[in-house]
């Protein structure tokens, strides 16, 4: 072989040596950023499963039915009786029991 064929086999081989190199750098920052995302991608799928728990908790939450026991249960709130309220005028007074008509409106 000449010189000048060494010279180009050997600035080939070169080259060639180079963008393998290359190459298995950008494959192993590929991977690199594949696990990062499926990390971010299991954590999102947690955090979407804690907002799924709370909104089910605030629904719950906000039943009447559960506020209801709550202000009975645990605060000791009654519904008035007809001679525990106090009205400014006879107009504003509703007809019938107070307590009814309350329970009326906050179950329809």
């Amino acid at each position: 072989m000449r010189n000048q064929d060494k010279k180009r086999m050997l600035t080939a081989t070169v080259i060639i040596g180079f963008i393998c190199i290359i190459m298995v750098v950008l494959a192993a920052y590929a991977a690199e950023l594949r696990v990062e995302n499926n990390s971010l991608i299991n954590s999102n799928e947690a955090l979407q499963g804690e907002i799924d728990t709370l909104s089910v908790k605030i629904k719950s939450a906000n039943n009447i039915d559960h506020i209801e026991k709550v202000a009975t249960g645990k605060l000791g709130m009654v519904y008035p009786s007809e001679g525990e309220c106090v009205y400014v005028s006879d107009d504003d007074a509703p007809k019938g029991n107070f307590a009814m008509v309350i329970k009326e409106q906050a179950y329809n």
